[in-house]
């Protein structure tokens, strides 16, 4: 069950659903974007969110507006893009402001991860967040290695940390080694051995928010390295 401060935020002119997870003694607040398949209160998300917290980071969730109305379909990349700069909006606004304002850090699973890097790579010096956290990149559809969906991320001028599965249908893992070697000392890969897209290994069934939790804990790490808490 999610426990969070509950709050709606407004992305032109829509209401979406998100969620404020605290840490007891905060040193950094991540927005916190779902993926394509899953709502932000998924229990994949509420574990993510709990590892985050559990690692002195608060967690902002929010909805998408396809999720907010049960939708399948994603929404078209402005209108996602519109619900993070919404979502990361409401973060700076509670971190607060002067000496005592805690640093924002974006992260996001699959698609959220995706649409925060690209306004990172857009935004340039504007962009609020610290750094981005991709719990599963997915640089290219199933089978189809052509035309990875990389090429913003050389512009994307804060420090990166990869979450990627070895199994990960939508990121060949060789292609997601070649990418961070290339991207250099700003990115980082975590590789979760023989995890799919989910982070899910084959014979080792586990519960979504035990996965998430952990990919939660991982980025929290991060988080405070690069914070320097």
């Amino acid at each position: 069950m999610d426990t969070g401060e509950r709050m709606t935020l407004d992305v032109e002119g829509r209401r979406v659903s998100a969620l404020l997870d605290h840490a007891a003694e905060p040193v950094a607040l991540a927005v916190l974007a779902h993926g394509a398949g899953v709502p932000m209160t998924h229990p994949f998300m509420a574990g993510a969110a709990a590892g985050l917290v559990a690692g002195g980071v608060s967690a902002l969730r929010f909805n998408f507006v396809y999720a907010e109305v049960g939708r399948r379909a994603p929404d078209r990349a402005p209108l996602l893009q519109a619900a993070c700069r919404a979502a990361l909006a409401e973060a700076v606004r509670q971190a607060g402001a002067g000496p005592r304002s805690l640093p924002i850090v974006a992260a996001g699973k699959s698609l959220g991860g995706r649409m925060l890097s690209l306004l990172a790579a857009e935004d340039g010096e504007a962009f609020p967040a610290r750094a981005v956290v991709f719990l599963g990149y997915p640089l290219h559809a199933p089978g189809r290695f052509e035309g990875p969906r990389d090429a913003h991320l050389q512009r994307v001028a804060v420090p990166m940390l990869f979450v990627q599965g070895t199994n990960d249908a939508l990121a060949r893992f060789d292609l997601i080694e070649a990418l961070v070697a290339r991207l250099g000392s700003r990115a980082r890969l975590h590789a979760v051995e023989g995890g799919d897209h989910s982070f899910e290994v084959r014979g080792r069934p586990r519960p979504d928010e035990e996965v998430g939790r952990e990919a939660g804990a991982v980025a929290a790490a991060f988080v405070r390295e690069v914070v320097g808490a």
